[in-house]
Order: C-alpha cells, then structure tokens, then sequence
C-alpha cells in the first residue's frame, strides 16, 4: 500500500496546525488525491490538517487536508424519534432525515439526532418525502460478530463491508416480522453471481430445508426468485427478470418487500421497481428468520449499508411490462411516463390518495390544512410527499422560489451511514461535535459520530476522476 510520506507535516509544524480535538482515536482509512490510501487512528481534525497516529509512524503527526480526498470512519447509525421519517432532499444534491416539525412559507424544520433542529431554507429545498418510522430489526454489517461462515476466512469485514473472499455464504439470525424490508448495496469487479437467502430456517446449513432464494445468474444478467419447502424442493416463484443495471454498473442498491402474509415479494434496484413476484402458497413452509449472502464463485463480492426493517405493507407503485425489463439509462428517459404539473396545494397521501388544501403549520406531529371545506388536522405520518412549488416557480430564478447553496472554500462533505450527505464549511470542532456552516441551514451542530465519510477538496475539477473511482 503506497503511503502519502510526502503529505505528513513534521511534528515541528504541528503547533501552528489549525486542528481540533476529536473525542477519542477513531479508526479510520485516509484515501489522499494520488489515489494511495493507508489505515490510521484519528486525533483531531480541522479546517485545513487533521492528526493522526498509525502502525507506520513513530508518533502522532499532522496530515494537511489539501492532498486528502476522504476519510472513512466507522459507520454509526443513530436513532430517529416520532412516528415517521422525512426526508428532504436540498438544491444541490445534499439530503437530511429526521422528523419534521415545522413548515413555513420561509422554513421547514427538520428534528434530527445528529444535528439537534434544523431549519432549512426553503427554497434551497428540492422535494420533500415521508416515510413511516420503521422498526429496526439490523444495520450493518459493523464487524463479523453475530456473522455465520460457511468456510473459515471466507469472508472478511473492512470499513462497513462484508467482502467475500471465496465461494460461500456469510449469514445470520434475525426475528423478522411478517411483513419486512430488505435492503443492502452490492458491488463487484466482474459479473456477479451470488444469492440472497430469506426466511431461512437454518443458517447453518448451506441449502436451508425452507426458505426464499433471490438469485442473480447468468452474469448478472437474469434475476430469479425461488421458494424451497419439503414439499417443493425448489420452487421458482414467477418468471426470472432481466435486470440491466448487473451489466452496466458495478455497483446497485437492492431491495425487497416481503409480505408474507399476502405473498407479495417487490424487488427494487437503485429505486427502480424491477419485478413483482407472487408466492401463490405463502403459507407453505416453516420460514424462520435467518439471511444469508451467497458468493457462487470466487470473484470478490461487498455487501454494505445492509437493513432489514418492518414493512407497512403499502406498495407504491408496480414493475414494468416484461419487455421494458432490458432498458439502459437512454431508454429509461425516453420512456419515462410524463409527470403531473407539481401543485403545492395537492399533497399525496401515504395511501396515494390526495387532499387539496394550504398547509398552514404543523403542531404536535399535526398538519394543518386549510381545505375548501374548512381547516383540518392530519398526522405527519399520513402523508408521502408535497411538492413545494411548481415547474415554472423552480425554472424561473428571477422568482427567487428556487435557488442553490452557494459553495464556500473549506467545504466538506459528511456522509451518514444510510448513503445520504451534507455539504458545510467545517469550522470547528470540539468533543464529539463538528460545527459548521451552510447557507440552507445556516449555522450546524453535528455529532461526529453521525458521519462514516468525510470528502475534502470538493470543487477541484482533477479531483472528479480519482473520486468516481470510489465505490459508494
């Protein structure tokens, strides 16, 4: 592994360093912009050197930031409160959870665990989503503890990866409830051949005697669904689906809705509703709780960003007619179906149903709507989604209802360990806080802890290639 000797002040340079002390050491890799990268602890961080103390050096010394591309830290995943989730996806590609508390013609406010409240401009706000809190049966992977291997050393964990390293699977018990989310990312180098297991009733055993198989085959290019009971061996569920994404990327986002009540089984890959599958016996079979990830030959595979979550049951939408399923990025947009006109006054519900009406504020978890027939109260949890301005309101800038964050010198971007970010000015740090600024929030509190990466040198163009090289 190269190391960036070249990048490490001497210790001589460390008083006049404008660092800040973090908490304690964390464990960390530091990726720097010739593309090299080596393990460290980290000590403190600033606005333009970090400390650092490693295997390598004889004693703690400063890292200048102008060569460092990102840190990775390890994952922390914290708690939401209220009944829902919302999530607001900001101008310049930013995006912030928590529960949202406040709604205003200048405002919306956000309750978060990582940065306390925060008021967001609004018209630095590009969509506005809710989602139901889900319970959170695991999030991972944060080392191999709780893990099953069906060979030893077959799987290794690195910086909030299980990475195979030989065929085999990796697995694990949960209690999962009848209706259930899957969700993980995974990547490769060559095509992927692997399996997800699910409802598994023995991860110990590498073919489970009942369970769901999610496979990909032949190269990535066929995706297929099967059911193994006693009584059917190996059943297939439907038909295998094509799933362009396999040949054209190198990494997707997959997940699954499972309602095994109904038997509805929904596979989405990087959002896209990819295949619809039907078990016409759902009730056949003594599923148990176990997943298991499958490595079918000896390609490295990394699985990452793995949750498993209650379900609501509510489906949004459907897969495409069979002959859609091969589709690359062009034909994607040229197939797009036209969306409505957004409507600030038309608000979708959880249910897809839409009410009509001003949004006057929101009080204890409370909307307020101002309907043509009078004012009425809906929990926040009862809605999905209402566009904040219409098409002519974005385009127009000279309306001053849509506008971007403007970009500052010293700007970082944090990312949390669910794959969203934030982009502010660090500037300062101290404990276990980062305190910065942005122009859509103003001023920010952040838990150190909330983040799993940290990218500097944003905005040099030479930069853009060496960090498209970096699996997300």
């Amino acid at each position: 592994m190269k190391r960036p000797w070249i990048w490490i002040c001497l210790p001589a340079f460390a008083a006049a360093a404008a660092s800040l002390a973090v908490a304690a050491p964390q464990a960390a890799v530091v990726r720097c912009t010739d593309g090299s990268s080596f393990k460290c602890r980290l000590l403190e961080i600033g606005s333009d050197r970090a400390r650092i103390e490693a295997d390598f050096l004889t004693e703690p010394a400063p890292l200048r930031l102008d060569q460092v591309l990102e840190i990775v830290l390890p994952p922390t995943r914290g708690e939401f409160t209220g009944d829902h989730i919302a999530t607001a996806t900001l101008s310049n590609g930013d995006m912030l959870r928590g529960e949202l508390t406040g709604v205003t013609a200048s405002e919306i406010t956000l309750r978060t665990w990582y940065g306390g409240e925060i008021k967001l401009r609004r018209t630095m706000v590009d969509t506005l989503e809710i989602q139901d809190r889900p319970d959170i049966i695991y999030a991972g992977p944060t080392g191999l503890d709780g893990w099953t291997m069906e060979r030893k050393d077959g799987w290794a964990y690195e910086d909030g990866v299980l990475r195979s390293k030989s065929p085999g699977t990796i697995s694990r018990k949960l209690e999962l409830p009848p209706k259930v989310h899957f969700a993980f990312d995974i990547s490769w180098r060559s095509n992927p051949r692997f399996r997800f297991i699910f409802f598994s009733d023995n991860i110990d055993a590498e073919e489970p005697e009942n369970c769901y198989m999610l496979s990909v085959v032949s190269g990535g290019r066929l995706v297929e669904l099967r059911k193994r009971t006693p009584r059917n061996t190996s059943q297939p569920i439907g038909n295998a689906v094509n799933v362009g994404e396999f040949l054209s990327r190198e990494k997707v986002r997959m997940e699954l809705l499972v309602d095994r009540k109904t038997g509805l089984i929904q596979l989405m890959v990087n959002g896209r509703i990819a295949a619809d599958w039907m078990d016409p016996e759902p009730q056949v079979g003594k599923m148990g709780g176990g997943i298991h990830f499958d490595a079918l030959d000896s390609a490295s595979l990394r699985f990452s960003r793995i949750e498993v979550t209650s379900w609501d049951g509510v489906v949004e939408g459907q897969a495409p007619d069979h002959d859609e399923m091969m589709m690359d990025e062009e034909d994607e947009a040229a197939n797009k179906k036209e969306e409505p006109e957004p409507d600030p006054t038309r608000i979708r519900l959880r249910n897809s149903d839409h009410v009509e009406g001003e949004m006057l504020g929101i009080e204890n978890g409370k909307v307020k709507l101002k309907t043509r027939f009078g004012e009425m109260n809906l929990p926040v949890s009862r809605l999905r989604s209402f566009p904040l301005r219409t098409t002519k309101e974005k385009e127009d800038y000279k309306l001053g209802l849509y506008e971007k964050p403007k970009r500052y010198n010293g700007d970082i971007r944090a990312w949390f360990a669910d794959g969203s970010h934030v982009t502010f000015r660090l500037e300062s740090s101290a404990g276990e806080r980062f305190k910065g600024f942005g122009q859509a929030f103003g001023q920010a509190d952040f838990e150190a802890k909330a983040f799993s990466k940290i990218e500097f040198n944003l905005y040099d163009p030479e930069l853009e290639a060496v960090r498209g090289t970096e699996e997300r």
